[in-house]
């Protein structure tokens, strides 16, 4: 590796070690291709800290336990891509369906979305439900939101979006729900008091302590930076964090090796699961 800190070039065996630490730590898996996707990344970010070698740089975040350090790692390898309105037809049916066979048997919901990434998900949860108005009479819904990225969280909880986020929601939300804002948009206030977005690891083991349990959980477009062994994990700790008969949405990339032993699909094609 160059010493020169303004021309850091880390070996790919260097980036392998990275790698195998990141997902002992968080549980992300890197292959090959991630690999030398994120490279420039981690030599950006040696080059901000200063750190002109790998070693030094592996034993900050290894040893030391460097947290800011460690914090911006985190963020430089996790991919955080999403828009409003994002494969709509589950918040349609989670509005429309899940919530209304859950007021039945409840009156206070709460829905986990994880990862929530920069809030793009949430707030169109939110809007899903307002659109199906007599949910809202029936049923306290709380929606929590967690995302082991820092930068996300600050973001959604900023709740300010470029206008590429926005463009499959409906004209009809934008204009209701949104102000425009330079060439931005700003949610309403209101939507950012009624929803908590926290910091949180999916791999915590005291994370069911901690939020302790959910009706409906939504995860998608995560799995599918995982391992089998660390896919089965996360599975494993959706079915702790469900209450009995809670409802499991995943992305379309999500679900391949779920445990059928512990989720029934309920409807084909859209990857949505009950907890057995």
């Amino acid at each position: 590796m160059d010493n020169n800190k303004n021309e850091i070039e880390l070996s790919f065996e260097e980036m392998k070690k990275l790698a195998d630490f990141l997902k002992k730590q968080i549980g992300i898996y890197l292959d090959d291709d991630k690999i030398k996707r994120f490279k420039k990344k981690i030599e950006l970010l040696m080059i901000k800290y200063n750190i002109d070698n790998f070693s030094t740089f592996y034993h900050k975040i290894r040893f030391v336990k460097d947290e800011e350090l460690l914090e911006e790692l985190i963020n430089s390898v996790t991919v955080n891509e999403t828009y409003f309105w994002r494969e709509y037809q589950q918040f349609i049916i989670l509005a429309h369906e899940v919530l209304a066979e859950l007021v039945k048997r409840k009156t206070n919901i709460k829905i986990l979305v994880a990862p929530t990434s920069s809030g793009e998900e949430v707030y169109s949860i939110m809007f899903a439900i307002l659109d199906e108005n007599n949910i809202i009479k029936q049923a306290n819904i709380e929606i929590v939101g967690i995302d082991i990225d820092s930068n996300m969280i600050k973001k959604a909880q900023t709740g300010l979006y470029t206008s590429r986020s926005l463009e499959k929601l409906p004209k009809k939300m934008m204009e209701k729900y949104f102000t425009k804002v330079g060439g931005l948009y700003q949610i309403d206030n209101s939507f950012k008091e009624n929803v908590q977005f926290l910091q949180a690891n999916i791999f915590d083991e005291n994370l069911v302590g901690k939020l302790k349990t959910f009706d409906v959980v939504f995860s998608r477009n995560m799995l599918i930076y995982f391992d089998k062994k660390e896919k089965e994990k996360v599975f494993s700790v959706f079915h702790q964090m469900l209450n009995p008969k809670g409802y499991l949405f995943l992305g379309h990339a999500d679900a391949n090796g779920i445990d059928k032993t512990m989720f029934q699909p309920i409807k084909s094609g859209l990857h949505i699961y009950q907890k057995i």
